[in-house]
């Protein structure tokens, strides 16, 4: 009798393995799909901790809607206690993107800026500060919880990254006074040539606005448009927020520097213009702005804008557009870009050779082809069929991000209009 027991016993467990195995294998396939929604059920059949990693895979267009169904499925400290653990599970790994998301899903956006404070350089001072920025509502005083920041990256000995926090809130004594105590420290370990770096950086009130246009540059130079407009909004808030004896004191400085930050931001401005404008179709117009950006960029114009720039051109100067593309083919870092830029590149010198008849020409559709950028949560919208657009602006977003956003604000995150949205027909939810 009990050897009956124990094989029903064996039995059962190898059946509930089986099953779970299915269930498992189900939910990659539906996630390869992008079904995410579905691929989380299978998943949360078998394990919290599965169906809580998937929420972290989950592109941000989708991840907002994914959320809610696993928040239907467990209870809020369940769901706060496995994104806790996944947090620490990635920071062990050292993942700190993958963890500071899990820190933000587990409601802890404080310990998420912290995870950028703790690993990396300068650059992840604009992610933490955006981390704090989009959870203001659980954060709610924003420059005290960039001072606490600055008060942790003191305590780790990151005394620069402390003073550049600082700076952003426009605390530049404290700035100094966290350096000069850096300085006395470094001198007592006998750590002269550090000790005098710190010195110098508070005898230079501009280094870290130099600091980040550098990175703007970079940016821009890389095609990370994005990342360029953070870096130089920190730099645009560490100008607004510098007192006024200490831009008098270093003012040939500070209107080298202020002419900068307009030069950049003026061709911002032409980027997003000649990107509403062609989405709009009034080609001409995206035209001569995207030529007055090609000529103000001149050999340092990014990837991203001399594509952009060949699109608009396509209609109008295949030939121009042409050259445009191999030229976007040569400075791209991924081969299957430079691939794909060659290839339309080729279609267009066979049509201008006239070797195909005009109605056989491709026809580009520009949201697949030019990245987009939630005005939500400023992240790239991988999913064309996720987007949606302000009825007044033309700003894209994902369409679960402006739905939550309207939901509380009532208007649009760019112009500030009043609108409403429909939901995409070929939303793939």
């Amino acid at each position: 009798m009990i050897i009956i027991v124990l094989i029903v016993i064996i039995i059962i467990i190898i059946t509930t393995r089986k099953g779970s195995a299915k269930h498992v294998q189900r939910a990659y396939e539906l996630e390869q799909q992008g079904k995410y929604i579905d691929a989380l059920d299978y998943f949360a059949r078998d394990s919290l901790e599965q169906a809580a990693n998937l929420v972290l895979r989950t592109p941000e267009a989708s991840q907002v809607l994914v959320l809610r169904r696993l928040e239907k499925k467990y209870s809020p400290k369940q769901i706060e206690k496995i994104f806790l653990q996944l947090a620490r599970t990635n920071m062990e790994s050292n993942d700190p993107h993958a963890a500071a998301s899990a820190f933000v899903l587990a409601r802890k956006p404080f310990a998420a800026a912290k995870v950028y404070i703790d690993s990396g350089t300068l650059e992840d001072i604009p992610a933490a500060i955006q981390i704090v920025d989009r959870n203001i509502s659980l954060i709610h005083n924003r420059d005290q919880a960039i001072r606490n920041l600055a008060r942790h990256a003191y305590n780790i000995q990151k005394y620069v990254k402390a003073a550049e926090l600082l700076r952003t809130i426009g605390a530049d004594e404290e700035a100094n006074a966290v350096l000069i105590a850096a300085a006395t420290e470094m001198k007592k370990q006998g750590r002269i040539d550090e000790a005098e770096h710190f010195l110098t950086t508070i005898r230079r009130p501009t280094i870290a606005i130099e600091h980040y246009l550098q990175e703007v540059k970079n940016n821009l130079k890389q095609g990370n448009i994005e990342k360029m407009r953070r870096a130089l909004s920190v730099a645009k808030d560490i100008v607004e927020k510098l007192p006024s004896e200490e831009k008098d004191s270093i003012k040939d400085d500070f209107n080298s520097l202020i002419n900068t930050i307009t030069e950049y931001d003026r061709l911002l401005k032409i980027l997003d213009s000649a990107r509403d404008i062609l989405r709009k179709k009034n080609t001409n117009q995206a035209i001569a702005l995207y030529d007055e950006l090609l000529e103000s960029l001149g050999e340092e114009a990014p990837t991203p804008i001399l594509a952009e720039a060949a699109l608009a051109n396509e209609e109008k100067d295949p030939q121009y557009a042409s050259k445009l593309f191999h030229r976007a083919a040569l400075q791209a870092q991924s081969p299957r870009a430079a691939e794909s830029f060659k290839l339309r590149a080729k279609k267009l010198e066979i049509i201008t050779e006239g070797h195909f008849p005009q109605a056989e020409r491709t026809v580009v559709d520009f949201d697949t082809e030019v990245e987009e950028f939630c005005s939500v949560c400023r992240m790239r919208i991988s999913e064309p069929s996720n987007l949606v657009r302000c009825p007044d602006c033309g700003s894209p977003a994902h369409y679960s991000h402006l739905a939550e956003w309207l939901k509380i604000r009532g208007h649009c995150p760019i112009c500030k209009k009043r609108i409403k949205i429909q939901r995409p027909k070929n939303v793939t939810f």
